[in-house]
């Protein structure tokens, strides 16, 4: 079986802040999905536009582009295989609930975004 390692960013409680399999895949995806597009130096295609569609109207063609997006992210990640992908709203916030499938145990977890809009 494959093991990926890397470091966190900000977890206090891996161990020397090294991560490995399952949490390192999230902490990547979370990293990227949380990072405003074109926010990286040198990196303008990395991030996310959610933080840009934040607080337009939730209509059916921006939570398309959001789901649009996301879905990009994760694809593009060969660590995991998306499952569910939902984008909802109330009226502070919008929600994001994202069920991947860890590879290659295809392990299911499940991610869960709450942006504030205030």
């Amino acid at each position: 079986m494959k093991r990926f390692s890397g470091f966190s960013t900000k977890s206090k409680y891996a161990i020397n802040h090294v991560l490995t399999g399952k949490e390192l895949v999230i902490e990547d995806l979370m990293n990227e999905i949380m990072t405003r597009k074109g926010e990286r130096v040198m990196m303008p295609t990395f991030g996310s536009i959610i933080h840009d569609m934040i607080f337009e109207p939730l209509t059916r063609i921006t939570v398309q582009l959001i789901e649009d997006d996301l879905t990009d992210i994760i694809n593009a990640e060969p660590r995991c295989e998306l499952i569910l992908l939902q984008v909802t709203d109330n009226d502070h916030s919008v929600n994001v609930r994202i069920v991947i499938s860890i590879l290659p145990s295809k392990e299911v977890t499940e991610l869960t975004i709450d942006l504030e809009r205030e």
